[in-house]
């Protein structure tokens, strides 16, 4: 029997501030490896550092790490780890604010989908903010209306897949810890992308592996703060609350990498966080959500 918990929404929003702060300091790490490192190397090294982090957490908490859902595991785990192979492919080749812009478009998606997959009421105002993500998108990939940034499209269906992860969580929260769900797909994703990094793997420099730590540490913290977010709320009303990240991500691409975005970019950029933030604001809150 678990307990009701009457706070859920407000550390729901607190965990998933704090994984959007992480998401863009892990994307800034991604951004440094850009030319350096494979994707599938920058997968296997955040996902080594996940793992052992989220199983020294789990028993310093004594917290389980069974599952009884494998299904719903599974499709957290294929949609996660193609959603972050897309994630990590884009980011060194399009400006980092409209990778995570693009890639944080999954919060409405999320909102999109949670009516279908699994049953939650969303409000009808979804679709007009839909609507307009999509123009500020459109802005984004096709400004001239004539030619994609094919480069951006990558990034737009790590959205796409990254709602499908996260919906999947949601519907974990009642028969597996946050820390279990973070734990599995961690290792899914170590013996998916060993195969295609163990060759570069064997000659990374002390650079190198210093980017990999930073990329695991900061993902594996907020990892964590969004699958805790995510067990606690519902999934289209917490998941707007992650564009945090596209702010923090804008002053690091600004002041590290001398980004700078065109009126285009930022137009669109503006349509689709302008959606999510009233999304957030007119969805119903969560009544005492349940949590594992």
């Amino acid at each position: 029997m678990v307990k009701e918990n009457s706070d859920s929404s407000q550390a729901a929003i607190a965990w998933m501030i704090m994984a959007g702060l992480c998401f863009s300091a892990t994307g800034a790490f991604v951004k440094l490896s850009g030319g350096l490192l494979i994707v599938w190397t920058v997968i296997f090294g955040r996902s080594v550092v996940i793992a052992i982090m989220t199983f020294i957490l789990s028993k310093i908490q004594n917290k389980s790490l069974s599952f009884e859902e494998p299904k719903w595991l599974l499709a957290r785990c294929i949609s996660g780890l193609s959603a972050m192979a897309c994630y990590f492919y884009a980011i060194p080749l399009i400006p980092l604010t409209t990778a995570v812009v693009l890639q944080w478009t999954s919060p409405l998606f999320v909102a999109l989908f949670s009516g279908y997959l699994i049953k939650e009421k969303v409000s009808p105002f979804l679709f007009i903010c839909i609507g307009v993500a999509f123009t500020g998108t459109i802005l984004i990939i096709s400004p001239s209306f004539e030619a994609i940034e094919i480069n951006a499209i990558y990034a737009l269906t790590s959205g796409v897949l990254s709602a499908i992860a996260y919906l999947s969580i949601r519907q974990l929260r009642s028969t597996a810890s946050s820390e279990s769900v973070v734990f599995w797909f961690a290792i899914f994703c170590v013996i998916c992308s060993l195969p295609f990094s163990f060759k570069e793997l064997q000659t990374l420099s002390i650079y190198e592996i210093q980017v990999l730590f930073g990329v695991g540490i900061t993902a594996g913290i907020g990892q964590i703060g969004m699958t805790k977010a995510y067990h606690a709320a519902k999934a289209a009303y917490i998941g707007a609350f992650s564009y945090s990240t596209v702010v923090v991500s804008w002053i690091y691409g600004l002041f590290i990498f001398d980004e700078i975005l065109s009126t285009w970019d930022m137009i669109g950029t503006l349509l689709i966080v302008g959606s999510g933030i009233i999304l957030a604001t007119t969805s119903p809150k969560t009544e005492n959500v349940q949590a594992p």
